[in-house]
């Protein structure tokens, strides 16, 4: 959806018992990675990595229609556009939320799959679909520049 390409990563995938496993993910040119890791040697009998990402996921509740708190923590990426991003997650069946601050800029939400990590992508262009009301404060952060 978000065109990440997978690069290399020291750990193995697909996962190894006993190893710590990653897939790593570059966006462009911009050397933004992202890594997902996957420790089970972290799991205890209280602790269980699918329930933490089950409770902190908001894929239930974009599919649902619904917002979950923990979307507020999420990774925020400024594009030209929503329109594409629209289309290929129509095309994949994947839940989204589409909303608009005050300011006029567009905010689609959408979650990364089994990860429980939740991206706002922003623009001041959107043609192929309308926002959702606003039922929720949402933060315009201006021109982000890095």
């Amino acid at each position: 959806i978000l065109g990440a390409a997978h690069t290399h990563s020291p750990y193995p995938w697909p996962p190894v018992e006993g190893c710590v496993a990653t897939r790593w993910v570059q966006f462009g040119d911009d050397n933004l990675q992202v890594h997902f890791v996957l420790a089970e040697e972290f799991e205890t009998a209280n602790f269980s990595i699918a329930e933490v990402d089950q409770a902190m996921s908001g894929f239930r509740a974009l599919e649902s229609g619904s917002f979950h708190a923990s979307m507020y923590n999420s990774l925020v990426l400024e594009v030209d556009s929503l329109d594409e991003y629209l289309f290929r997650l129509k095309a994949q069946n994947m839940p989204y939320m589409l909303m608009q601050t005050t300011s006029k800029q567009y905010v689609l939400f959408m979650i990364i799959p089994q990860n429980a990590i939740t991206v706002q992508l922003r623009s001041q262009h959107l043609s192929v679909e309308k926002p959702i009301s606003e039922s929720m404060c949402t933060e315009d952060f201006g021109q982000m520049a890095f």
